[in-house]
């Protein structure tokens, strides 16, 4: 199905691992920062590495930053600006894009018309450079009550984009996922970054959410 499709990234810390995300290697315009995921924890439990071993895919570009925001069109590292960076240095292009991004915009308070009118910006972006890749959006997690009604905004900011973008791009939808407030902390290093089990639960997520796009397509 997908098998030999190339898979690029549009993530924060979640979805980084040293010496692979960020790597000028696979794309000339990015340089390396620090990444919250490396040695010893296994590169192959990372989520984004599990679903290219499931779905037979193949890595373009991990465009990830720990620490990065999704808005910020004066932040050079924000995922409004890093969003035109997800092909390889000879040109190809990804056929399955994941952009999961949005909790540090929401823990920094980040006004929601700000983050819900660049999260536009960065699917229109994708659309406009690569219209023939499925898009796979995670939404936010429910992991923090005090924040809960903030990230119930900003994932309705996400669906609406989604809905904006056209067919080809659909939700992974973490905050109704196993994955909950309740289960949350069972399953992270630090009550933040997903462990082994949490990261296992995302892949399935996602997983789940591109086998169904495809199924509807055809």
């Amino acid at each position: 199905m997908l098998n030999g499709k190339r898979l690029s990234i549009l993530g924060d810390s979640i979805s980084t691992y040293q010496g692979v995300s960020n790597n000028p290697e696979y794309n000339s315009m990015l340089y390396y920062n620090p990444c919250f995921y490396r040695e010893p924890f296994p590169l192959e439990k990372t989520y984004w590495h599990q679903l290219i071993h499931k779905l037979g895919l193949t890595l373009c570009v991990n465009n990830s930053w720990s620490g990065g925001n999704l808005s910020g069109i004066d932040d050079e590292n924000s995922g409004v600006n890093r969003v035109n960076y997800l092909s390889g240095n000879n040109g190809e292009t990804p056929d399955v894009i994941i952009v999961f991004m949005g909790i540090n915009d929401l823990g920094r308070r980040i006004p929601f018309e700000g983050f819900s009118y660049d999260y536009e910006t960065v699917l229109k972006t994708i659309k406009d450079k690569y219209p023939n890749a499925l898009v796979c959006c995670v939404n936010l997690p429910d992991r923090d009550i005090a924040l809960k009604k903030q990230a119930g905004l900003f994932n309705v900011a996400i669906e609406n984009a989604v809905k904006k973008a056209g067919d080809k791009f659909f939700i992974a939808d973490l905050f109704s996922s196993s994955l909950n407030n309740d289960f949350y902390y069972m399953n992270t290093v630090d009550g933040l970054h997903p462990s082994e089990s949490g990261m296992t639960i995302i892949a399935e997520l996602i997983e789940n959410s591109i086998r169904t796009h495809i199924h509807k397509e055809n």
